[in-house]
C-alpha cells in the first residue's frame, strides 16, 4: 500500500466460520461466523499500519492480530483525518451491530472497535453511512487478502 495519510480506517472482514480464539493471555472468546468490522487509528500513516494487518506471520500484538490469523481483509475503509476519530466511529457502530466486548478499545476505553453482522454488504454499507454522517469522508478500498 502507498498511502502516505493518516487517520482512522475500518477492516472489513470474513471469518468463514464460528470458532473460539485465544487472545493473549486471556480467556477464549467466541467469534461468530460472519463480517466483522474492526476499527482502528493510523496516526503515524496508514501505509506503516495497514501492512501490518495484511501481513498474516507476525508476533501478535493487538487483539487484531489474533483474529487476522482467522480472519481474511476484504476491504479496507479510510478515513482521513488529522485527529482520532476511531472511538466516534467505535460508539456509532456500536448502535446499528452487536460487538465482542472490550476487543481492541483500550485506546479510549469504550466499550468495543470489534463489530460483526452476518451479511457482508449490508455491514459495508452501514458502516460507510454512519462515518458519513460523522462528517467524515470515508473512502473505500477493496483489498481481498
Amino acid at each position: 500500500m502507498t498511502y502516505a495519510m493518516k487517520g482512522s480506517y475500518v477492516l472489513l472482514m470474513k471469518l468463514p466460520e464460528e470458532q473460539r480464539i485465544t487472545i493473549g493471555t486471556s480467556q477464549a472468546v467466541h467469534f461468530p461466523r460472519g463480517y466483522d468490522a474492526y476499527v482502528g487509528s493510523a496516526m503515524g500513516s496508514f501505509k506503516s499500519r495497514l501492512n501490518r494487518h495484511i501481513k498474516r506471520n507476525k508476533k501478535a500484538h493487538w487483539h487484531i492480530d489474533y483474529l487476522r490469523q482467522r480472519a481474511s481483509i476484504n476491504d479496507v475503509i479510510l478515513c482521513e483525518t488529522g485527529s482520532r476519530v476511531e472511538c466516534a466511529i467505535a460508539r456509532s457502530l456500536s448502535r446499528q451491530f452487536d460487538f465482542i466486548p472490550g476487543f481492541g478499545s483500550s485506546d479510549c476505553k469504550y466499550r468495543s472497535h470489534l463489530f460483526f453482522a452476518s451479511d457482508e454488504e449490508q455491514m459495508k454499507s452501514k458502516v460507510m453511512a454512519n462515518i458519513s454522517r460523522l462528517g467524515i469522508k470515508p473512502r473505500l478500498l477493496n483489498s481481498r487478502v
